[in-house]
């Protein structure tokens, strides 16, 4: 009995382990295709984004923030 539980604890984890070593899911090549172009216009419109928000953050303010320098009040 004993040999019974240890061969089909054996047998067990080895289908166990290989199952884990196979893929879940395999692509077809027009799935594969569109995948990646679907992540390449992901990568490009984050740089776009990211470009546009570096333009933007820029301030053209001229007054300076130096310690005990009273500023002037904002314009309306």
């Amino acid at each position: 009995m004993k040999k019974l539980a240890f061969i089909s604890a054996v047998v067990f984890t080895t289908l166990t382990i290989q199952s884990c070593r196979q893929a879940d899911e395999v692509l077809s090549p027009e799935e594969a295709a569109t995948l990646q172009r679907v992540q390449d216009s992901s990568a490009t419109s984050l740089q776009m984004d990211n470009a546009n928000s570096v333009n933007t953050n820029q301030n053209n303010n001229t007054a300076s923030f130096v310690d005990g320098e009273i500023l002037p009040p904002p314009k309306k």
